[in-house]
């Protein structure tokens, strides 16, 4: 699902626009596919999760929703690498020991060659 921010309601026609950061238009929404329980009308500044019909996308049509609910998760909390030191990218302790066979023909051949002396 993707995450975005609720920038403009229309209450009378239960219609909506939500604005994501990986998007470069806004994606309309109507009222009937907000899934939430509790209140069910979003207000503007509300961060919600929403997934898009994928044949609006292909088509190049206006984007617009087909599942929306309340974000479960805060947005404005981000992940730096000191926050999960486990997840960071090792490299296979061996992997730096053999060279590719490609790189040591090449060398060969640049060491063979007589030096230019235009």
């Amino acid at each position: 699902m993707r995450i975005g921010v609720v920038v403009k309601v229309i209450p009378d026609k239960k219609i909506g626009f939500i604005r994501a950061d990986d998007l470069r238009e806004d994606v309309f929404f109507h009222f009937s596919v907000v899934q939430t329980t509790g209140r069910r009308e979003l207000a503007e500044g509300d961060e919600v999760e929403f997934e898009i019909d994928e044949l609006d996308k292909i088509e190049k049509r206006a984007m617009r929703a087909i599942k929306v609910q309340r974000s479960q998760r805060p947005l404005t909390m981000r992940l730096q690498a000191s926050d999960a030191p486990e997840f960071r990218s090792q490299h296979h302790p061996r992997a730096r020991q053999r060279r590719p066979n490609w790189r040591q023909s090449e060398i060969r051949a640049e060491e063979n060659e007589p030096p230019n002396t235009d």
